[in-house]
């Protein structure tokens, strides 16, 4: 379970009228701007069950700001929120490797319930808070994974890293350091759940995404992942687009509205939307 809060009853903290009439409405720079308004009033509340502006009550750590995001808007964004619900038939499937306390997860489930959902997360900690969310939610299209993804299936050890209100979403996959955990390979995995492909891969490992694009090297190839959705920054994150558009992948940022726009060579920090061949989002 996530950690003790004062509120055990999953009864929604009560938010300021206004905030709750924000959360229905979308414009630039929202985050931030609600993190001005009310973030110092949040922050107080601690670890609380929050509505969310996607619908679910989730818990929520209110002192740290990227868990604010969530009560106000698109987390990181409206990006690929928009790009989904404009897309309810295209994905039907998702995997959410470092799915942590169910950031992604919430909204993945909220804004195409229909689709199938397998949420990846190796550390207990963070899987107990994120089984929390998804039980209480009742989101039975979410499958929570035990494991992290990577290059060949076996064990590793996840490095708690960050401060202790990131709640493990800055934590390492390494062979020294750390909580024991289970690794497997993305081909394993959807051979073992028999999908024949996957619509979206949200891929968010902190430095481990090669290694998990390694492991599903044979979808990869095939063209079998439909869309993958990685963060790009230094040399990790050039690596991770060089070894996608090597297999025929087509890079794309994606506009406030969802609408995918091709990488320009000189975005340095993005997260992109790769997109395989024949995938109808691309010209013809």
């Amino acid at each position: 379970m996530p950690p003790a809060t004062s509120n055990t009853s999953r009864t929604p903290l009560p938010l300021p009228a206004a905030l709750r009439w924000l959360q229905q409405i979308e414009f630039p720079r929202k985050l931030g701007f609600c993190d001005r308004l009310f973030g110092s009033r949040l922050a107080r509340h601690g670890v609380q069950w929050v509505r969310t502006a996607p619908g679910p009550v989730w818990p929520l750590d209110l002192a740290n700001p990227t868990h604010r995001w969530i009560v106000y808007g698109g987390y990181e964004g409206p990006a690929l929120w928009n790009w989904l619900r404009a897309r309810p038939s295209v994905v039907r499937t998702v995997v959410d490797s470092g799915a942590n306390i169910g950031q992604t997860v919430l909204y993945f489930a909220a804004l195409v319930p229909a689709a199938r959902i397998w949420a990846y997360e190796p550390g207990s900690a963070a899987r107990d808070w994120l089984q929390a969310g998804v039980a209480a939610n009742n989101f039975t299209q979410v499958q929570v994974e035990p494991a992290g993804l990577g290059a060949v299936a076996g064990t590793a050890r996840l490095a708690s890293c960050g401060a202790d209100d990131r709640h493990g979403s800055w934590n390492k996959v390494n062979a020294a350091e750390g909580e024991p955990i289970v690794l497997a390979t993305l081909d394993g995995e959807l051979a073992r759940h028999g999908l024949a492909e996957l619509d979206l891969w949200k891929l968010d490992m902190e430095g481990y995404e090669l290694e998990a694009l390694r492991g599903a090297a044979s979808a990869l190839a095939a063209g079998r992942i439909r869309a993958v959705y990685i963060e790009i920054a230094g040399e990790p994150g050039q690596a991770c687009l060089e070894f996608l558009t090597a297999r025929g992948y087509r890079a794309h940022t994606l506009t406030p509205a969802g609408r995918p726009v091709a990488l320009s060579p000189r975005h340095a920090y993005d997260n992109v939307l790769c997109l395989a061949p024949g995938h109808p989002d691309l010209p013809a």
